[in-house]
């Protein structure tokens, strides 16, 4: 399942206990996945339809809860999502529908299509949240855990673009509107306002796990850092271990170790019989023990025996 699903079938399942709440929630569900029709003067229905079976319940039992409405549903195969389900509502063209339609901010008292989103819907904290969860619910969309984050809400209009915004805004989510092809989008590529913006709307599961796989991703790029770090340093040792095997063999060949300080045969034969050892586990192999320190010095003083041959 997609986790843009998971969220809204979370996001579904929620329940606001305020009727005002309820109401701003459709609200923003009839803005986004809504059409009007005029079917003759002052009559108007609306058409509205979801892929997801659980916001096309929601909106379902909200207007039969709020308004007494019964909407006819059908589930009918939509070419643009490749023969899945579509679940549709139509409310009919009755004076009733008219009065509900301006009740939730679609029309104004004149019975003019309201494009931005509705202050007088809005106007409460609470109702505020409950919108730009319903407007997640109809046109949302984020991205999986493990994909770089991306949270984006569209449109069909701008004024509902830039009202999204502005309503984020009061929650201190920072988001941006661009426009794609016909329609207009408000986004975020943050993975903080990500995690506030579901934090805000309760999804609590989805939080968790971006979370989750928020701190999984990170432990996995110290280890991989480390492990980096560890190879690359391993590399080094064994490159210089080389090099000064090279050196030994050319003094050894030329005037023989015996002819060298024991304190510097000791050290050449050390590194001969462990070709693969760090300078700190060189001299943990010498009698008596040396540190790193000495153990690279004496090293530097062969090299330039060596070199000088």
């Amino acid at each position: 399942m997609a986790f843009t699903t998971e969220v809204k079938d979370e996001l579904a399942r929620m329940q606001p206990s305020r009727r005002c709440c309820r109401q701003a929630e459709l609200s923003a569900l009839f803005h986004l996945e809504g059409a009007l029709h005029l079917k003759g003067a002052n009559r108007l229905g609306l058409h509205t339809e979801s892929e997801n079976a659980a916001v096309a319940r929601k909106m379902f039992a909200y207007l039969k809860e709020l308004f007494s409405a019964s909407p006819e549903l059908r589930v009918e195969k939509a070419p643009r999502l490749r023969g899945h389900n579509c679940y549709c509502l139509y409310l009919d063209d009755s004076e009733k529908s008219t009065q509900i339609l301006n009740e939730l901010g679609l029309l104004d008292d004149s019975l003019r299509p309201m494009l931005g989103v509705p202050a007088r819907i809005t106007r409460r904290h609470c109702c505020g949240i409950a919108y730009l969860r319903g407007a997640f619910l109809g046109g949302g969309y984020i991205s999986r855990p493990d994909q770089p984050a991306h949270l984006e809400i569209n449109v069909q209009h701008d004024e509902m673009a830039e009202g999204l915004r502005t309503l984020a805004a009061r929650y201190d989510i920072s988001m941006n509107t661009t426009r794609k092809k016909r329609l207009y989008s408000v986004y975020s590529k943050g993975r903080g306002e990500q995690v506030d913006f579901l934090a805000l709307l309760g999804a609590h599961n989805a939080v968790l796990r971006l979370q989750s796989d928020a701190v999984v991703r990170e432990l996995r790029e110290r280890v991989n850092r480390r492990v980096n770090s560890e190879t690359a340093n391993l590399e080094r040792i064994v490159n210089a271990a080389q090099d000064q095997l090279q050196d030994i063999r050319v003094i050894d060949e030329s005037l023989g170790l015996g002819s060298l300080p024991p304190s510097l045969r000791v050290v050449a034969e050390a590194r001969m019989r462990y070709p693969e050892a760090s300078l700190a586990e060189l001299g943990e192999h010498l009698q008596p023990m040396l540190s790193k320190s000495a153990v690279y010095h004496r090293i530097l003083r062969l090299r330039r025996i060596a070199a000088g041959i």
